[in-house]
């Protein structure tokens, strides 16, 4: 992983050396576990399941989400994932498109970043 890519995780409040400790130091295996990443359905089921209103498969795809940015490094997807979760939870029916919108703007934020600092050269 070069500087730029680096950088570019970092701000968006990534923990990339977290992450790359929790892969036994694998550098490599942790760039190809972020462009993999971005083929995840898990969010397209997420939104499905609320837009549905099936809250078991939405808190299930909600929980899987949240371990796999916790993984990653993605911390702030990790809290609006959580956050998400909570509502979910609580039956807090009124504050979940809110909170989904949320959790989909940090994934975006870091897909949009992997797409560009991962996919294409940055050097």
């Amino acid at each position: 992983m070069n500087n730029r890519q680096r950088h570019a995780l970092a701000l968006r409040e990534t923990d990339v050396d977290g992450a790359i400790k929790r892969l036994g130091g694998d550098e490599e295996l942790y760039a190809e576990c972020l462009t993999d990443f971005l083929d995840d359905k898990t969010t397209e089921e997420l939104n499905i399941a609320v837009e549905h209103g099936v809250w078991d498969e939405a808190f299930t795809a909600a929980h899987a989400l949240k371990g796999v940015a916790g993984n990653m490094g993605f911390v702030p997807l990790m809290h609006s994932v959580g956050q998400l979760l909570v509502i979910i939870r609580g039956g807090r029916l009124k504050d979940i498109n809110e909170s989904l919108e949320q959790v989909n703007s940090c994934y975006r934020d870091i897909t949009d970043g992997i797409n560009q600092y991962f996919l294409c050269k940055t050097e």
